[in-house]
């Protein structure tokens, strides 16, 4: 006997391909990618990633709302950074805190300190070193001063004699290799001085007291044996020079430099390295063909110094490779090697001057009505904390764009009278930088 088929309220859900995996669970439409049919896998995927995903999908709403019931996990601040140029008044501001599996929860705060305050807010709850290296990359090329343009046959002939320097300068070297400027650290102690040499480097160089320290802040991609070479100028005896890198082991350690330093030197009694530039590292102790190296641990940014040993011995570059067999004396018979990569787009900067930076955006969002970033309203706490507990801005809402002093009013109500004119630019000065153009 059969039995009858008893209708039923509810109707079966139907289902589409997901337009993005090809699988065949594609139930939501996604409001970001125009009405697309998407499955929840690729939903989860794409939140908060794509532009139009925000606080006004009804997928994502509830769980915006859900976690601001919930106080964040309070993880360790990890870096702080600040974008190096701020020609135009762009400023991005990095924030990041290291998670308990190592990655990092990152944001990117676009400040426009000129005119409207707080201009755009990437976040990113899950980031791995490198891929936060990626995004350090391409946000500080996003926003970089674009070249003056130039007429196309001088553009033809730059790039003609830029080949030909390059084909002339070429040196090889091996896949995991970092070069540093000696006169581009982001810390000089009181008796390193920065002098022109037409053999070194860009023609710079720097030369070192006794004691003396240069800082730099270089990301280091790969674990392992890093070894060291620098390309020096040994004065006579005076033909020494430390190197050291912030918690990290060195092979061989030399105690009078301090933690972590490995000293470069010349044996004693031999003149064949005096009165020439060179590159030169520390061998062995028991006299072995082995550079000196530093014996990394992780991956991530690490604090590079070095220490004047010898007053009158004069640093050009550093080099850190993981190739054991690489020497640059033999591969650049002594000359320096041309760097083809730019400089980071960011310096560090501490937790209190980045909170300033924001709160003054912020102030100025204010004053001019900018609207807020979602992202920015949701997640600052995240990183930066309450931010009625960030310093206050002293003195007026704009200052000069030269020596950061207050602009007086007439120049302030300027400003925000035009701040959301696209087609105006603003570069206003005090008296004192202004001069006779006040």
């Amino acid at each position: 006997m059969r039995h009858q088929r008893l209708p039923t309220r509810q109707k079966r859900t139907k289902t589409q391909r997901c337009r993005t995996c090809r699988s065949g669970s594609g139930k939501r439409a996604c409001p970001a990618l125009s009405g697309m049919i998407i499955c929840p896998e690729c939903c989860s995927a794409k939140r908060a990633k794509i532009p139009g995903c925000d606080h006004r999908c009804k997928y994502y709403s509830p769980l915006i709302v859900r976690s601001r019931k919930v106080a964040p996990p309070e993880y360790p601040i990890h870096l702080c950074l600040v974008s190096r140029s701020r020609d135009t008044g762009m400023l991005i501001v990095v924030g990041t805190r290291k998670r308990p599996d190592g990655n990092l929860k990152a944001m990117f705060l676009l400040l426009d300190l000129w005119k409207k305050g707080v201009r755009d807010c990437f976040y990113d709850a899950n980031l791995s070193e490198k891929q936060f290296e990626r995004a350090c990359q391409r946000f500080g090329n996003s926003y970089a001063e674009p070249e003056q343009a130039l007429p196309e046959k001088e553009k033809e002939e730059e790039t003609e004699q830029e080949e030909k320097n390059t084909r002339q300068e070429l040196v090889r070297v091996p896949r995991n290799t970092l070069i540093i400027e000696a006169e581009t650290a982001i810390h000089f102690d009181n008796g390193v001085t920065i002098v022109d040499e037409p053999e070194a480097s860009n023609g710079k160089a720097i030369d070192s007291a006794e004691r003396a320290r240069s800082i730099y802040e270089v990301y280091i991609p790969k674990t392992g044996k890093w070894y060291v070479w620098i390309r020096a100028y040994y004065k006579y005896s005076e033909d020494s020079y430390w190197i050291g890198i912030e918690d990290v082991e060195p092979n061989p350690w030399d105690e009078q430099g301090g933690p972590n330093a490995i000293k470069i030197w010349a044996v004693p009694g031999d003149d064949s390295k005096w009165n020439r530039w060179l590159w030169d590292t520390s061998t062995h102790p028991l006299g072995k063909s082995i550079p000196g190296y530093f014996d990394i641990k992780r991956r991530g940014y690490y604090r590079v110094w070095t220490k004047g040993r010898e007053s009158g011995t004069k640093l050009d570059q550093i080099l850190l490779t993981r190739s054991r067999r690489f020497n640059p004396e033999t591969a650049s018979e002594g000359k320096p090697i041309p760097l083809h990569t730019e400089p980071h787009p960011y310096l560090p900067a501490t937790f209190e001057e980045c909170q300033k930076l924001i709160r003054q955006a912020v102030e100025i969002s204010k004053a001019v009505e900018t609207e807020f970033p979602w992202e920015f309203k949701y997640w600052l706490h995240d990183i930066w904390g309450d931010i009625r507990k960030f310093p206050e801005p002293e003195g007026s809402l704009y200052k000069c764009q030269k020596c950061d002093a207050d602009l007086p009013d007439q120049a302030v109500d300027l400003i925000k009278q035009h701040a959301h004119s696209d087609d105006i630019q603003f570069y206003i000065l005090c008296r004192k930088c202004g001069g006779e153009f006040d």
